[in-house]
């Protein structure tokens, strides 16, 4: 029974990581989502940082579905800047390795 008890701690432990590490890509992800449209807005890169941080705070007070995306197309559509949904969705999927490789390596 012992060997199948630390088995299943294992398995937990594992789990545990497993998901820590998601949440670490993840997050990293829209933070390199958030910097790209603060580029396209025109923004320098300390008003990027600053912009990522203000976004990300709003995100964690008003959480919800694609919070980042929803928050991102609204800003896009008050410079006038045509972005879409499938836009936002192409450019996480681009930058979902590269987030993954510098969040693991």
């Amino acid at each position: 029974m012992s060997n199948f008890n630390e088995r299943e701690r294992g398995f937990e432990a594992k789990y545990s990581f497993d998901l820590e590490q998601d949440f670490r890509v993840e997050t990293h992800l829209y933070k390199m989502l958030i910097g790209w449209a603060g580029e396209q807005m025109g923004m320098n890169s300390e008003e990027c940082v600053d912009y990522t941080k203000k976004i990300i705070g709003e995100v964690v007070a008003n959480p919800r579905d694609n919070g980042v995306v929803a928050l991102l197309l609204a800003d896009f559509g008050r410079k006038n800047i045509d972005v879409t949904v499938s836009t936002l969705n192409a450019k996480l999927e681009e930058l979902r390795p590269v987030a993954r490789a510098e969040v693991l390596s």
